[in-house]
């Protein structure tokens, strides 16, 4: 028989012995009842019996919410009144108020005291504002008039715990699981309302058998953790700080259940309560549950009150935190970013060596990252349709190493999407098929970008197996600055690098990321930096000197904090082990500090006769759209245009084009629109500007009439 039906039996019981006592006596509290003395007697002992009975609720409130019996019985007398209304009618005699049919604590003292045979202070001292079960959030007290004693406070269950005890999922069923079962088909399958934690973003990895970070790293932690029962993990990298937090769960052979404690807009921060995190741990198969405080405002003294509390409910309780957070006497550990040795031991754990080596060569990420792209990978092609081959870019290896399968391309495509999907409102994401063929710049700068590529692909070898460049004072990131005027080539260098090395491309919105409020730009720097770290992105600041240039004489405290701004840039940067391109049409606007770290600065000029012609040729679409001698040569010599703007007129004759029967450009179509770009930028557009061309860009361009079919 469950707690709950004890107790409703025991409020008839007292609710009887109650009505028997002789009328207009008044007997001593502490005293007990005289009638039915066999019956309470033997009811007693199915009480005792069953504080040791292995029922799973009684283990989730006494074993692992660690409630005294008083305190347990405490909370299933008041569900017995909720859930029998038989119960809470022998309540409200035994309180002698019609009106108040919820437990007080002289109820469950007089109760246990008949019945159980408890000493009546005792019992009354655990039930007083609802003792050591208010403060876990299982049952809150209701107010009462001035006048009226504690011991006469009604006490009834909370709202989540009723659920708990009332819903269709049993809250202590898994606690005699196998931990090592939890989650066991990856993380995201046991989701916040699986755990009892709705509202709040929360995913359960499954124990591993390897651990990303190092003995030397975990062991420590582990240590104190177990010794204290709450530890705070810190450190400047989110990635890094979850995955140690799976490291300690998996060192144990248990799940992980992360759980992510967010600030919503003009709203106080809410944690999850000790009695909901303990469900979490048993529903979870007794996981690890880590709290993690994301972003660092939410850190205050009143959080770290109520952890102190859920710590004394839940040992073993870990809190993530920011750097920068003050975590005052809680005991902390420094958690390091996931590095290419601790990459490759994280793939490991989810793929065979070949191809966790070629994984970790490309993507920094942790085991939850990972094996939520495993999963959608296995999504994907356990449907009807095949999965699509990768792309060359994306074939999922280094190199310098062997071709990979379609499986590890498409699970390269997944990480990239999974970072896309995070990268926040700070950035926009740039959607590419561009490559180095697709570039036309002088040989020079070619070289130069390919050097660039080699920087990057070989970089893991030459920090990792020639251990060269750990204490570069540069850092040991790849980041770069394009210089030049507007339309050279800057931004779509950058996305042809992105497509060479497989990358998404993430342009920063300055808008965005600089605040004027104090802090914020930081905050939003570090977010980006800290996601893109994992390796699926190259980090694209356009028109930098906006964000990088000089910075300025202190005249007051505005001034002051753009340097600090500036100085934070500087440091992420040297910090960042990724690449970054920086595009300035203005580079002596440029703080010299912040040039002095850079790998390669490229300039892009205004191309030449040469570069102009293969530009014209590359901006049309093919011969069998275009209709007679477009004079090529002519347009390559006559006008002194950038790559840019070369591009939109081939876009723009394109489409006059498109509005003709034929479809085929014609001179025509493209004088017209060297004419409109021409005008755009303020440029001389008349007779004497088209020379050879004259009259060209004034005859009908776009001929009335339905289209037809194209060149076939």
């Amino acid at each position: 028989m469950s707690g709950i039906d004890l107790m409703r039996e025991a409020a008839l019981l007292a609710a009887a012995c109650h009505l028997a006592e002789p009328a207009g006596q008044v007997p001593a509290a502490d005293a007990g009842w005289s009638a039915q003395p066999q019956a309470r007697a033997e009811l007693g002992r199915r009480l005792e019996a069953h504080e040791r009975a292995p029922d799973p609720i009684r283990r989730r409130l006494m074993e692992d919410l660690g409630l005294p019996a008083p305190a347990y019985w405490l909370v299933m007398l008041c569900a017995a009144a909720e859930l029998y209304p038989e119960a809470a009618a022998a309540v409200s005699l035994l309180t002698e108020d019609a009106r108040q049919q919820l437990p007080t604590p002289t109820v469950l003292a007089r109760l246990l005291r008949g019945i159980r045979g408890t000493p009546y202070r005792q019992a009354l001292a655990a039930a007083l504002g609802g003792g050591r079960a208010r403060g876990l959030e299982l049952v809150e007290a209701q107010e009462t008039p001035a006048g009226v004693p504690h011991s006469q406070q009604p006490l009834r269950l909370t709202a989540a715990e009723l659920e708990a005890l009332t819903g269709e999922d049993d809250p202590g069923a898994a606690a005699g699981a196998d931990p090592r079962e939890a989650g066991r088909a990856g993380p995201g399958r046991l989701g916040p309302e699986g755990l009892g934690l709705e509202g709040f973003e929360a995913v359960v990895v499954p124990a591993q058998p390897v651990t990303g970070f190092g003995a030397e790293v975990v062991r420590p932690a582990q240590r104190l953790l177990e010794r204290r029962g709450l530890l705070v993990l810190r450190g400047g990298s989110r990635r890094g700080r979850r995955q140690l937090a799976c490291d300690l769960a998996g060192d144990r052979a248990r799940a992980a259940a992360l759980v992510t404690v967010a600030r919503r807009p003009e709203q106080p921060v809410q944690l999850p309560g000790a009695a909901r995190l303990a469900r979490a741990a048993a529903r979870s198969g007794g996981a690890l549950v880590a709290i993690d405080l994301h972003p660092p405002d939410v850190v205050h003294p009143g959080v770290l009150d109520t952890l102190r509390r859920c710590a004394r409910a839940t040992p073993g309780l870990v809190v993530l935190v920011d750097e920068s957070a003050d975590v005052a006497d809680l005991p902390v550990v420094d958690a390091p970013a996931v590095d290419h040795p601790a990459a490759r031991r994280i793939w490991s754990a989810v793929l065979p060596e070949p191809q966790a080596e070629a994984m970790a060569a490309r993507f920094r990420v942790g085991i939850d990252e990972a094996l939520a792209a495993v999963r959608e990978v296995a999504d994907l092609l356990d449907g009807a349709s095949p999965a699509p081959p990768p792309s060359p870019a994306d074939d999922g290896a280094p190199r310098e190493g062997p071709p990979a399968d379609g499986r590890l391309g498409l699970l390269a495509q997944r990480v990239r999407a999974q970072g896309a999907r995070r990268m926040g409102r700070y950035v926009s994401v740039v959607t590419s098929d561009a490559r180095l063929a697709d570039l036309v710049v002088s040989e020079p700068l070619a070289v130069q970008i390919r050097e660039i590529i080699g920087w990057q692909r070989g970089g893991r070898r030459v920090r990792w197996d020639m251990a060269l460049g750990a204490g570069d004072p540069v850092g040991t990131g790849l980041t770069c600055l394009f210089s030049g005027k507007s339309g050279t080539g800057k931004t779509f260098a950058a996305r042809c690098l992105a497509g060479e090395l497989g990358l998404n491309l993430y342009r920063i919105d300055l808008s965005q990321v600089v605040s004027k409020y104090i802090g914020e730009t930081e905050k939003a720097l570090a977010q980006i930096f800290d996601e893109v770290e994992a390796g699926h992105g190259l980090l694209l600041f356009d028109e930098a000197d906006a964000l990088f240039g000089r910075r300025s004489e202190v005249k007051d405290a505005h001034d002051r904090y753009a340097n600090i701004e500036v100085g934070y840039l500087l440091q992420r940067l040297e910090a960042y082990d990724g690449i970054a391109i920086l595009t300035t049409n203005l580079q002596g606007n440029m703080d010299a500090a912040f040039v002095r770290r850079l790998r390669f600065i490229l300039h892009f000029p205004a191309p030449d006769r040469d570069l102009r012609r293969r530009l014209w040729e590359r901006s049309l679409p093919g011969r069998r759209w275009r209709e007679g001698d477009l004079r090529l040569d002519v347009l390559a010599d006559r006008f002194q245009l950038s790559g840019g703007a070369i591009h939109n007129i081939g876009l723009a004759a394109a489409h006059l084009a498109a509005a003709t029967p034929s479809g085929r450009i014609t001179l025509a179509h493209l004088a017209r629109a060297t004419q409109r770009e021409l005008l755009k930028v303020g440029r001389p557009a008349d007779d004497a500007a088209f020379g050879r061309l004259v009259g060209t860009h004034t005859e009908e361009s776009a001929p009335a009439g339905p289209r037809k079919g194209g060149p076939g």
